[in-house]
């Protein structure tokens, strides 16, 4: 079983959408997925009330995947260590965990049990200093551990996942309903793309933690 945490320093970075878009590919393999939703706005833990509150508008709802669970942390690393054994007894091929903004010491545990640290970053001059903290970030945190403990691969995802792209994947109706919207096709070919991305990007995870 995979585990990854999302990290970063600031708010409205794609933390969420990440986990979503890697979540939306590692379905679409045929993938049992967990997500832990630890951010302080919680939008992945009202990802399915937003999915079967949707109004649809004539395209046809999907049935939401049985194969896909998101659930709170829990308050400890013990009770942490518990679901993620749990998770995986059950066939659980990937957990991805979101995270509040900022250096937390929960987010530093989250980070301490996982197999790839990722540090979304989008390609805007004004976020590669916030992307530097991050990665400094967890240099320190590699240096607060006893020498030759493990400790996650760290990787940093460009990404770009403009406002239009994301408005569209969590407003009502989701991608298919904003299809049929007009001047909507062209967003909806966007997500499309994005998540033929997050099937790469998560190629590119199972070279460095296999599946």
């Amino acid at each position: 079983m995979q585990v990854i945490t999302i990290v970063q320093t600031k708010g409205g970075s794609g933390k969420t959408t990440t986990a979503m878009l890697l979540a939306s590919a590692a379905l679409n393999l045929g993938r049992r997925v967990t997500l832990i939703d630890g951010d302080v706005n919680a939008q992945l833990g009202r990802w399915r009330d937003s999915f079967e509150l949707a109004a649809w508008e004539g395209a046809q709802k999907p049935e939401w995947p049985e194969s896909l669970a998101i659930l709170s942390p829990p308050e400890s690393v013990e009770g942490l260590l518990s679901l993620l054994e749990a998770e995986e007894a059950r066939g659980v091929d990937l957990v991805v965990i979101d995270t509040r903004p900022g250096t937390h010491t929960d987010t530093e545990d989250f980070c301490l049990i996982s197999d790839l640290v990722l540090i979304p970053a989008r390609p805007v001059y004004a976020e590669w200093e916030m992307t530097h903290r991050a990665v400094l970030w967890m240099d320190d945190l590699r240096a607060s551990i006893a020498e030759g403990e493990r400790f996650p691969a760290v990787r940093v995802l460009v990404m770009d996942a403009g406002p239009k792209i994301i408005d569209a994947a969590t407003r009502e109706g989701g991608m298919r309903a904003n299809a049929k919207a007009p001047g909507g096709r062209l967003v909806a070919d966007a997500i499309t793309r994005q998540l033929e991305v997050a099937e790469l990007v998560l190629t590119g995870i199972d070279e460095v933690i296999p599946a």
